[in-house]
């Protein structure tokens, strides 16, 4: 069991938030730089409010920035300063209409996300442990595409080459872990018409 605490008292310490369902319902998991997992009792889109709140952002002009700067819409990644980038990804299948599925982790505590099962993912964190989404290795590779975007567009002048640089990386890996996808679903294909 997680233990109990407040998104604005960690806020320093918060590298992932997830939603989670809990005993009392929808509740929301924060892991720690120091790979604690602590429960929020709020939902997730408060405990974001939240935590981007103790940072004085506004999500929402942050949001319609991202969206005329990226050209995307959707779930976009949110930015809290210095570097901070966190970038949705799919965590949980709905149980209602309406819960939340994607939880978000900064990407500077990502490592190389590693394909699980079907359209699961492993993403190796700095801290030591593992966590498992439900998106494909690539859909994992997109958003931290999106992420190194979202950071050449609100720290335009911090890196600018390196932005570039990583971008390019990062489209490599996406078209990388796209290929290799596409080669194990057709094996699988061809395993399944063979038998």
């Amino acid at each position: 069991m997680a233990d109990a605490g407040k998104v604005e008292q960690l806020r320093d310490e918060v590298i992932g938030i997830r939603p989670v369902y809990s005993e009392t319902g929808n509740a929301t998991d924060i892991i720690l730089k120091d790979g604690r997992v602590v429960r929020e009792r709020r939902v997730l889109n408060s405990v974001v409010k939240a935590l981007a709140a103790s940072y004085a952002i506004d999500l929402k002009a942050q949001r319609r920035n991202l969206r005329e700067k990226l050209g995307r819409k959707g779930v976009l990644p949110f930015y809290l300063g210095e570097g901070r980038v966190f970038v949705p990804l799919k965590m949980r299948q709905a149980v209602t209409e309406g819960d939340s599925v994607y939880g978000y982790i900064d990407m500077s505590y990502m490592g190389q996300p590693r394909a699980g099962t079907g359209r699961e993912c492993l993403i190796p964190l700095a801290n030591g442990s593992e966590l498992q989404v439900l998106s494909a290795q690539s859909t994992v590779l997109g958003a931290q595409h999106s992420g190194w975007a979202a950071l050449a567009a609100l720290e335009p002048n911090k890196g600018d080459g390196d932005a570039r640089q990583e971008q390019v990386m990062e489209a490599a890996q996406i078209l990388a872990a796209a290929m290799v996808e596409i080669i194990e679903q057709l094996k699988r294909i061809e395993l399944s018409l063979v038998e």
